[in-house]
């Protein structure tokens, strides 16, 4: 009664040697993380080469926040802004979506190179604070018009080095870089005006710097389950971009659990901790300032979430070895700097093949 079925046996264990055919072979690799989580495992065999793709939609939408409250119209007119100049325009809604190419290979066991080009594109709509002045230079200038704004991102690449790989426990650092590929001096769409200035700093394509984006993954697995933990960051490498301001910087703790709800399909909950800061310096040109999201103060914060993901792997046939996964991230406290736009969630979704 205590011999397990062959069905409950994870068939991502390696050691199943008695039928190493190549599906069991594509299979038996680690466990992946939950769909969120980049940079999150290695490839194990030199000379293997793993092609994937990623997508993630970030969703903003809602109240007003300041801090962690709900902020009013009043409140967002009067301070929002600058003390020369009333806010006009709140954000109704954003969404925030980056496709990226993963292209990884192992030179050797113990060192993966990666390559990930990003495309994002994103889309704002606007309304007009209740008790503007009508007359407040500029409200006239698009109503409370919807913008838009997509193409290349940043361009990522790294180096990741295992540091530690024993039977159901593993570690590995990542030494990555991101090349500031995406493009910072987007404009608002002209009107029948003069140009209407830079468009708001978080729809903007890229960072525009040089950046540093270290990580270190530990994960672990012992029959149906699977746990893991990783901290990252994002350290901006230069003082300012070609437009004049930096991006805050980041720092991310996460940890998760994952089982076996079939041999092919494990379930992960995990928690995630995110402390980024505001935007420093400005725009050195001509920009909108018709709202919170175009003055530095009201980025970044604290975030708290929650994700709950499935990752799948085809186990046999003529697909075997690809490998998904989904997982919705959902805020569950916010501390903002400044006034911002509530978040409301992000879906990440993965697919990746090894060969």
């Amino acid at each position: 009664d205590m011999e397990p079925s062959a069905s409950t046996l994870p068939i991502t264990h390696a050691g199943q040697t008695g039928h190493a055919h190549s599906s069991a072979d594509a299979a038996h690799h680690h466990k992946i993380p939950p769909a969120g989580i980049m940079f999150g495992h290695m490839l194990d065999k030199p000379g293997d080469f793993m092609a994937g793709y990623r997508f993630m939609l970030g969703k903003s939408t809602g109240n007003m926040m300041h801090g962690t409250h709900h902020a009013g119209d009043a409140a967002i007119v009067s301070q929002g802004c600058s003390d020369q100049q009333n806010c006009q325009f709140v954000p109704d809604y954003m969404n925030m979506r980056m496709h990226m190419l993963d292209l990884m290979y192992a030179p050797t066991r113990w060192l993966n190179l990666m390559l990930m080009p990003t495309f994002m594109d994103m889309d704002m709509n606007l309304r007009q604070l209740t008790g503007v002045r009508p007359d407040a230079q500029g409200a006239h200038h698009h109503g409370a018009a919807g913008h838009e704004t997509g193409a290349i991102g940043d361009t990522y690449f790294s180096s990741l080095i295992k540091l530690l790989n024993i039977s159901g426990h593993r570690m590995h650092m990542n030494i990555g870089f991101s090349a500031p590929t995406g493009r910072v001096d987007i404009g608002l769409r002209r009107n029948h005006q003069q140009e209407a200035g830079l468009i708001h700093f978080g729809m903007q394509l890229g960072s525009g710097t040089w950046d540093f984006t270290p990580s270190v993954t530990y994960s672990g697995e012992l029959n149906r389950w699977s746990w893991g933990a990783q901290l990252s960051g994002i350290k901006r490498m230069e003082d300012k971009n070609e437009s004049g301001y930096r991006l805050g910087d980041q720092f991310q703790a996460t940890t998760w659990g994952g089982f076996d709800l079939l041999p092919w399909l494990t379930a992960t909950v995990r928690g995630v901790y995110t402390v980024q800061g505001r935007v420093h310096k400005d725009f050195d040109r001509f920009s909108a300032r018709i709202g919170p999201m175009d003055f530095p103060r009201n980025y970044g914060g604290q975030f708290w979430d929650i994700g709950f993901g499935v990752n799948a792997v085809i186990p046999k046939g003529r697909f075997a070895g690809n490998q998904f996964g989904f997982e919705w991230i959902q805020p569950i406290q916010n501390d903002f700097n400044g006034f911002q736009l509530d978040r409301k969630g992000s879906l990440a979704a993965t697919w990746s093949f090894r060969f």
